[in-house]
């Protein structure tokens, strides 16, 4: 009899074990199992489930109190998940950066005459400069501005548009107009402003004038003198 009754609880020790979980956390929880006895495929679909486990059968209490805590960690040891090592000495000074541009307007040329030349009718007149070339340096505006002294011709037949012309490497850049009146006086004219516009390089100028006479008849000559340019420099 009690052989039977061994035999019995052998062959139904799933069931038995199915019985237990349905009837509660606190009969589940007092089940002993062997490792290995019953796995996942014998136990019943749903035999056991989330409700019927014991509350609260593994709490805070079960976990030693402030085993890992902020202070455990060394600050600084791990960044972004990579270990920091030892700060390294300072690095070389590096060289110096490319010339920047001038804070603020600046005269970056002096342009002058302090001589006189006659100017004949009917002819372009060359006015010599000193002080005429300077370098453009990249992003700067360079504006060109000055006076000239002109002495007037007693008569003037058939003028139009004497001027004393300023020339950029060549090109007409800027001019001074010189009148015809108060005949054979002198007086001081001053110049248009003129521009040169940002180079995305740095490029070299060389500034020039010459005066144009207009005048027909002999003897209708102007006098340049004390010409004085600026090249004002906007970074």
């Amino acid at each position: 009899m009690p052989a039977k009754i061994v035999a019995h609880l052998r062959g139904n020790l799933v069931a038995y074990v199915a019985l237990f979980a349905a009837l509660g956390g606190t009969s589940y929880a007092a089940v002993s199992l062997k490792r290995g006895s019953v796995t996942s495929a014998a136990l019943a679909k749903g035999a056991v489930t989330h409700s019927k486990l014991a509350r609260n059968s593994v709490t805070s209490l079960n976990v030693t109190p402030r085993s890992l805590t902020a202070a455990a960690f060394k600050s600084g040891t791990l960044v972004n998940g990579t270990v920091r090592g030892p700060k390294g000495p300072p690095g070389a000074a590096g060289g110096p950066g490319p010339q920047g541009t001038p804070g603020g307007a600046s005269v970056g040329a002096r342009p002058r005459f302090s001589g006189s030349v006659s100017a004949p009718k009917g002819a372009n007149t060359s006015v010599p400069l000193t002080g005429n070339t300077w370098t453009q340096v990249p992003n700067e505006l360079d504006l060109i501005a000055g006076a000239m002294t002109v002495h007037i011709p007693s008569s003037c037949t058939g003028s139009f548009g004497n001027a004393l012309v300023v020339n950029v490497d060549g090109t007409a850049t800027t001019f001074a107009l010189a009148p015809t009146a108060p005949a054979s006086g002198t007086v001081t004219m001053p110049f248009n402003v003129g521009t040169l516009t940002e180079s995305t390089q740095s490029t070299p100028h060389t500034v020039t004038a010459s005066f144009g006479n207009s005048c027909t008849k002999d003897g209708e000559n102007f006098t340049v003198s004390d010409v004085k340019l600026d090249v004002i420099r906007v970074p």
